[in-house]
């Protein structure tokens, strides 16, 4: 009883391979998106379109209202339920999904986790990207100097990661946790998917334009008009965000859609950062592979070794 997961940055092509992946493996597909799991949030997410989801049964997508929050050790409770329940109907259940940290608890266990705030998070790495490292790390050092102690100064993610805990609940990371080392009680295997960045950019770049095209602005403009702030945490998203900014006349349609390109490039990029130092990943280069159909043949042979 295999568990197959299948990582990989946004944009990269995960559901065009995880359909027929699926079909051979009799598989039903767990979503490890922290997006997808909202209701009403279908294009931004580019979530899979009925079609798909008739061919193969997924679980966690359309799921939440949007003022609902949603962490990764929630993430870890309901993906463990879902692979039981799957694997009780005699299937495979195969995690498909970009959130890192998602994945992390459902395989590992995870620390009882403090609140998320992606806007607070995107803030603090631009800040980084004005600034430099020092002096948030310095920062860093005055809020937590006991955990500060053990993080490299250019560890960035973990920088942001404390400093995010902080400015969303007033407290050091270290005054928070309590350890739960509940994990996934099936063996698994991780597949990754990575293509060479400047066609990862590129393919980021125009799902952005195909996503105006489809009508984000339309889908934005209706939840605000359905009673939305924009301040939801659910909405603080990369794609949502600029949106929001641009229906409230800060921007631009064209920099609403150049912020979100930029913003998304730079997700995919700590998407691959993240799997490459804390998963045990086989990675697929799609670039590779003459068709879809021989890249989906390497990974059912190598989820059968």
């Amino acid at each position: 009883m295999l568990v197959p997961i299948m990582v990989g940055p946004t944009a990269v092509g995960k559901t065009a391979v995880s359909i027929p992946l699926a079909k051979r493996l009799n598989a039903e597909i767990v979503s490890a998106d922290s997006r997808q799991v909202y209701k009403y949030m279908d294009i931004g997410t580019a979530k899979p379109d009925p079609e798909e989801i008739h061919e193969i049964p997924h679980h966690l997508v359309d799921t939440l209202d949007l003022e609902e929050p949603y962490t990764a050790g929630r993430f870890a409770e309901d993906g463990r339920r879902c692979i039981r329940e799957i694997f009780a109907r005699g299937k495979t259940p195969m995690v498909v999904g970009g959130a890192g940290l998602y994945i992390k608890a459902l395989l590992e266990g995870l620390f009882d986790e403090p609140a998320r705030d992606e806007a607070v998070r995107e803030r603090l790495y631009q800040r980084i990207e004005t600034e430099g490292i020092e002096p948030v790390y310095k920062e860093f050092c005055e809020i937590d100097p006991d955990y500060a102690d053990q993080v490299h100064p250019n560890d960035v993610k973990k920088i942001v990661r404390a400093m995010e805990i902080y400015q969303v609940t007033g407290k050091a990371p270290s005054d928070q946790f309590e350890p739960d080392h509940a994990g996934l009680e099936y063996p698994y295997r991780m597949v990754g998917l990575t293509r060479d960045r400047a066609e990862l950019y590129d393919r980021i770049n125009r799902r952005v334009e195909w996503m105006i095209s489809k009508g984000l602005v339309d889908e934005v403009r209706t939840l605000l008009e359905e009673g939305y702030t924009g301040e939801e945490n659910s909405l603080q998203t990369v794609g949502y965000r600029e949106i929001i900014r641009h229906l409230h006349g800060e921007l631009s349609l064209e920099e609403a859609v150049s912020d979100i390109q930029k913003h998304t490039r730079h997700y995919a990029k700590r998407q691959l950062t993240w799997f490459r130092n804390q998963h045990d990943v086989q990675w697929f280069h799609m670039g590779e592979y003459e068709s879809r159909e021989d890249l989906v043949d390497a990974i059912e042979e190598y989820l059968h070794e």
